[in-house]
């Protein structure tokens, strides 16, 4: 019996008329790409809206290919179905960011179930909760610097701002510009190792929520190069009210 992958798809891009390139960030294998002839053929077994970002997938990769080529992937299934995500409109914009957000940060083909496996849970919270979910891009974005490397150190002391290019808080104001103030470090560090549901009970006004995102995309781009051409949280300001 064919033994199957399991992933989550980041990225699906048409290619000609009928197929589709897809990447996948999967259990075992970390970020793999395939081709997937005649997607949109109403016959195919593997048709594109399985391939919708963020799905999660299993399936069966065919063959091995030859060097410059892409994989193949054959009887793909739907491993985790949504409920409310593509329905409700502040979701469905949600997860426009996060995957953007996972589009830009995972590059590397390595092995990271832990990753793997807060992604999934995080969109099955998400998945589910009714309300009180307007943090959770912080909550999520905070956690994917975790499972990157450069989670923020917790060492805040009132009245620290956050270096953010050293990724730490600190007595003294850095001379460059990019850091937290000490409002908003004190909002930050109150993020740091709380769980989900903590995290979306959090009492931030709008203004607050919207500076700790604005400043944590930075500190992404500061740490993930590939992030200096992101769009999506700029949506987010305004159906996240």
């Amino acid at each position: 019996m064919d033994d199957k992958t399991e992933g989550i798809v980041l990225q699906s891009v048409r290619y000609g008329d009928t197929s589709l390139i897809v990447k996948v960030f999967t259990r075992k294998q970390g970020l793999k790409s395939y081709m997937l002839k005649g997607a949109f053929n109403r016959s195919s077994k593997n048709r594109a809206a399985l391939f919708q970002n963020l799905n999660v997938i299993n399936y069966v990769e065919v063959g091995k290919p030859k060097s410059g080529t892409l994989n193949y992937l054959k009887d793909a299934q739907l491993s985790l179905v949504y409920h409310s995500l593509p329905l409700v409109m502040n979701k469905s914009a949600i997860m426009m960011y996060v995957s953007e957000l996972l589009s830009k940060t995972i590059t590397e083909q390595e092995q990271n179930e832990g990753l793997f496996d807060f992604i999934v849970s995080s969109l099955q919270w998400l998945d589910l909760v009714e309300q009180d979910y307007a943090s959770f891009p912080l909550f999520f974005t905070l956690e994917l610097t975790r499972h990157l490397g450069f989670y923020p150190k917790a060492n805040h002391q009132a009245g620290f701002c956050f270096d953010m290019m050293e990724g730490t808080f600190a007595h003294d104001y850095p001379l460059h510009p990019y850091y937290f103030d000490a409002e908003t470090a004190a909002l930050l560090a109150g993020l740091l190792n709380v769980g989900i549901d903590e995290a979306s009970r959090w009492p931030f006004r709008l203004s607050q929520r919207r500076e700790l995102l604005d400043g944590l995309i930075v500190f992404m781009r500061l740490h993930a190069p590939v992030m200096k051409d992101f769009h999506s949280h700029e949506v987010l300001k305004t159906v996240l009210e």
